[in-house]
């Protein structure tokens, strides 16, 4: 029997070769499924991020990292019917069961397979008659930058550490004063050239200390080859406060460089009192003239002196 025309239409729309067949549909893409996402970054990567939970219905966590085999980690595990990572590392599934109660809280730890910080991302899952299917966790990896400051800072730790270190063992038998100097060779026929930078520099407006009177100090000394740098700032402190501060830590920073300073203060600053601190640094080389910020905060870090406008003779 013939096929009517509608039909004898349809097939000859479907088969001949100069008409395309419809386009299957395209799948949704990572940031497009509509389904809740969490990013995880290195200053986030301690944060607890609530996911509703329901027994007897699956949630999956979608990873655009992979997650490390033996990386998951969930509080009371023998409630739940299933915890599945896939092969990929990349989808987790989790199937409650009913022995968890509405209200419950329980914490899930997941720990990344390449090692890059954040290493890992925690979540709480709320037990609840409104649950989420599915979750997506987005982990953005600290940049190379990132880790390539942290090495300089640790590299420059190091030298400052061995620095201090061949400089306490020389100091045991050296003598004082300005033959101690010259014997340590912290001292050459430069000597110590000295700028009074009391114009220069200020507190911040927020901070309750004003300058009375501020001196830097530079003196390089050593072979050619090897030349050391030191650095040192003489500052005459007011504490306009209420309390009294006793300055412990100190740093200098300037353009790509953080330095910790040796800090001396003959005691606490009392409210409307003022008194010297003293603050030094010894460098390898000849440091290249620059502007500084000067940073000094006590031991509980409550108050700060931020001082810039720094500069060396």
């Amino acid at each position: 029997m013939p096929f009517p025309y509608s039909t004898a239409a349809l097939l000859l729309l479907l088969f001949h070769p100069s008409v395309p067949t419809p386009a299957q549909p395209a799948m949704a893409s990572w940031d497009m499924s509509g389904a809740p996402r969490f990013t995880v970054t290195e200053d986030s990567a301690d944060e607890s991020r609530e996911v509703p939970i329901s027994p007897h219905r699956t949630l999956t966590l979608l990873f655009n990292m992979p997650v490390r085999s033996g990386g998951v980690v969930v509080e009371a595990r023998e409630r739940f019917l299933q915890v599945s990572l896939s092969e990929d590392g990349r989808m987790l599934n989790l199937l409650p069961s009913d022995e968890l109660k509405t209200g419950q809280r329980l914490r899930l730890t997941v720990r990344f397979a390449d090692g890059a910080t954040p290493t890992s991302a925690d979540f709480t899952l709320v037990v609840s008659p409104r649950a989420e299917a599915q979750v997506e966790v987005y982990r953005e990896p600290r940049p190379c930058d990132s880790y390539r400051q942290q090495a300089e800072e640790v590299e420059a730790k190091h030298q400052q550490c061995q620095t201090q270190l061949a400089r306490e063992r020389a100091q045991r038998d050296a003598p004082r004063g300005v033959i101690g100097l010259l014997v340590l060779r912290q001292m050459g026929e430069e000597g110590i050239r000295s700028k009074v930078i009391t114009e220069e520099v200020a507190p911040r407006p927020e901070e309750a200390f004003r300058v009375e009177h501020a001196v830097s100090y530079r003196a390089t000394s050593g072979e050619e080859e090897a030349k050391v740098t030191r650095l040192a700032v003489e500052l005459t402190l007011w504490n306009e406060g209420a309390e009294p501060w006793t300055p412990t830590h100190a740093q200098l920073v300037g353009e790509g460089v953080r330095w910790d300073l040796e800090i001396w203060a003959p005691g606490p600053l009392g409210p409307g009192g003022k008194d010297r601190v003293l603050v030094e640094v010894e460098r390898p080389g000849r440091e290249a003239p620059g502007t500084y910020v000067l940073k000094l905060w006590d031991a509980g870090m409550t108050r700060t002196v931020t001082l810039s406008g720094v500069t060396f003779p």
